[in-house]
């Protein structure tokens, strides 16, 4: 035995059935699996080949059925390990269908991302189940293979994950073909359209996903994003309402609640949903930097400068909170400690053009033109190569103003 094989199938005999079904799928994609009643011939002892298999193999499949682990398994397991330990093969573990959890006593598999079949032939599960083994998300060409609604949306995924908004929208189009009732896929199609500045587009979609499922609080808050960014902030506050309804422990619509507070001027009633994000989620440096802003604009400059300090503790390459603890300690009269967060914000962000502009108002109230003018230069480009020509147009006149 000399071959590679992609994946060892360790298994309960009483699963084989489905194991069967598992390894010709894989094949079907392309891997080799080994299986022991394919590779062990009669008369052979089944554990030292396998003892010989465990060596030649790029990764391992721990298949876990409604009858947990058979007693071969577990010495199988522990070899494995071994492996995975020392050669750092991927260990997966397999929920067959029926099975929901990782045994508590296998302690070492709980630690790893598991695959779970819903039905064995599950497209998903598949999908995920070749990613672990290839430890590379795979390629899908629907071109020669018909694929299901959920390969679709996973293709989709992908796109949308590495910024193809276009191509993960004819893909989520294609998955909603297949299944109209498919609610993720119209909430995650309305994520790429908003992405792409489509927002009467987006808002269609999660109107869609929320009358496919109307407990869906994830379409209710992003359907919430979408009108605030479109100036409806009561509509806004409206969908958070709904989606912290359905999900009272939401720290995210709390505090685009809060956010949406703030733009209406409501400070009181922003801090109060900042306070709520908070306690639900100690660290979400987020909230902390929100609740900053909302102080800082009821004038409370300390108390906007120890939330600004919290959020940078949990986040320390928090650029948005260092420029901000900068202008609050600019208010305060704190130029070279405006300038030094300044600085900060800009090094973890170089192209931050509003840290630069913001540089460049404390080194003019401290004197320093020619700094300022440099800053101010540097904010201009910045902001024409971003494409804000109004923030352009201003830095160009701050700078006119010094040369005067």
């Amino acid at each position: 035995m000399s071959q590679q094989f992609d994946v060892f199938l360790a298994h309960n005999s009483v699963d084989k059935p489905q194991v069967r079904v598992i390894a010709k799928k894989l094949r079907e994609r392309g891997l080799k699996p080994w299986l022991d009643e394919e590779q062990i011939p009669p008369g052979i002892s089944f554990q030292d080949e396998i003892q010989k298999a465990i060596p030649l193999i790029k990764s391992a499949a721990i298949i876990i059925g409604t009858k947990g682990l058979g007693m071969w398994q577990v010495m199988e397991l522990r070899s494995l390990i071994t492996k995975f330990v020392n050669q750092k093969i991927p260990v997966i573990p397999v929920l067959l269908p029926g099975v929901n959890n990782i045994p508590s006593d296998l302690l070492f598999l709980q630690e790893l991302n598991w695959v779970k079949f819903e039905q064995i032939d599950d497209a998903t599960a598949f999908y995920r189940l070749q990613w672990g083994i290839t430890q590379v998300k795979p390629e899908l060409h629907p071109k020669t293979v018909q694929l299901t609604a959920e390969e679709w949306f996973n293709s989709a995924y992908n796109k949308g994950e590495s910024g193809d908004y276009q191509g993960a929208i004819a893909d989520y189009n294609q998955a909603i073909k297949i299944k109209p009732d498919y609610a993720y896929a119209y909430n995650n199609r309305g994520l790429a359209k908003y992405n792409l500045g489509d927002k009467q587009g987006a808002i269609a979609d999660y109107n869609q996903a929320i009358n496919i499922k109307p407990d869906y609080a994830l379409a209710y808050n992003n359907r919430g994003v979408a009108k605030k960014n479109l100036g409806d902030y009561q509509g806004a506050i409206a969908d958070y309402n709904q989606a912290i309804n359905i999900k009272p422990d939401y720290a995210l619509a709390y505090n685009n609640r809060g956010i949406a507070k703030d733009d209406l001027g409501d400070y009181q009633g922003a801090i109060a949903d900042y306070n709520q994000a908070i306690n639900i989620k100690p660290d979400y440096a987020l909230a902390y930097n929100n609740r900053g802003v909302a102080k800082n604009n009821l004038g409370d400059k300390q108390g906007a400068i120890a939330d600004y300090n919290q959020a940078i503790n949990i986040k320390p390459d928090y650029a948005l909170a260092y420029n901000n603890r900068g202008s609050a300690k600019s208010d305060l009269g704190d130029k070279q400690g405006a300038i030094a967060d300044y600085n900060q914000a800009i090094k973890i962000k170089p192209d931050y053009a509003l840290a630069y502009n913001n540089r460049g108002v404390a080194k003019k109230n401290l004197g320093d033109y020619q700094g300022a003018i440099a800053d101010y230069n540097q904010a201009a480009q910045l902001y024409s190569q971003q494409g804000n020509m109004e923030e352009y147009r201003k830095a160009l006149d701050r700078i006119k103003n010094l040369e005067k």
